[in-house]
């Protein structure tokens, strides 16, 4: 018997509980005009991407920096950048070991082109892969296509050479 009732207790409990809601109201009918956007209720500006630096612009030296890759599945863990002679190159290290090649370019270029322009892997000391590629610029999109080794296929990737990490008195021309 008691336990009959602890059932219905229940069962009415959840069904209160069901058409409440969650006690969710009807929003409040409103008028068919917008108030005003004043200057300080604006959304705030982006902010302005740094302009692209160019290895002319930057002392010859060997620099950490940072790149950004428009795809998690392309995770660079480290990056050297050295400059020399007014030209950049950077030596990339991913986080994994699943591209044997990149070209710098699009998947579609890099279909077109010659293997020889392409760069393998050299794996390092700690079994990491890394990949000795040419900087145009940086802080700005560079396009870069990394040949899968498993899917035998080429994935686009963009990439962005940041230089944030590189002191300021290395940097001669703004």
């Amino acid at each position: 018997m008691m336990r009959k009732t602890l059932t219905f207790l229940l069962a009415a409990v959840l069904t209160c509980i069901m058409f409440t809601g969650c006690g969710a109201k009807t929003p409040p009918a409103t008028s068919g005009t917008l108030a005003p956007v004043t200057s300080q209720e604006q959304a705030p500006v982006e902010s302005e991407k740094p302009k692209p630096i160019y290895g002319n612009q930057i002392k010859d030296g060997t620099y950490k920096i940072e790149v950004s890759s428009s795809s998690s599945m392309f995770r660079i863990i480290d990056a050297q950048l050295t400059v020399a002679g007014g030209e950049m190159s950077a030596v990339l290290t991913l986080s994994g070991d699943g591209y044997e090649k990149l070209y710098m370019g699009t998947g579609e270029e890099a279909l077109a082109d010659t293997d020889d322009k392409c760069i393998y892997f050299v794996e390092n000391a700690d079994g990491k892969y890394t990949y000795k590629v040419p900087v145009a610029a940086l802080n700005q999109d560079i396009d870069c296509a990394a040949w899968s080794i498993r899917k035998k296929t080429w994935y686009d990737r963009v990439l962005v050479f940041g230089s944030e990490m590189i002191p300021e008195d290395a940097i001669t021309v703004e």
